[in-house]
């Protein structure tokens, strides 16, 4: 299994907890229907939710691609499988750029303490 890109991000949830206080504008942009659907489900906290948006970084990053003239945070769906691990979905633009590039499997890992939210994705 060769690596074909890794990123990382990490973000301020405290930054996150005060755009989510602001309006709906900031879950509406950064994600899907079904991605608010599950964190209204699961009662995602900020710290969740922040985890969540540093993966969708992360997954751009890895394909080395920024945000000019096609991907956007609503192209990477993040979700959890039964056990709990997290896999991204992707879609449009994004998708077309991972396939281009011959990416077979996303391994993506999220995780929060001390105010922080950090991703990591691995693209193989």
């Amino acid at each position: 299994m060769a690596v074909l890109g890794l990123g990382i991000d990490l973000v301020d949830v405290a930054k996150v907890t005060a755009l989510l206080k602001l309006s709906d504008d900031f879950l509406n942009r950064a994600f899907t229907d079904e991605e608010r659907k599950r964190l209204q489900e699961i009662a995602a906290t900020p710290e969740r939710i922040a985890a969540r948006f540093a993966a969708k970084e992360a997954v751009l990053k890895a394909l080395g691609s920024g945000f000019d003239g096609g991907p956007s945070f609503q192209d990477v769906e993040v979700f959890n499988g039964p056990s709990g691990a997290p896999y991204v979905i992707l879609h449009g633009p994004t998708r077309e750029l991972s396939d281009s590039l011959g990416v077979s499997c996303w391994l993506v890992s999220l995780s929060h303490a001390g105010g922080k939210a950090i991703a990591s994705a691995i693209a193989t």
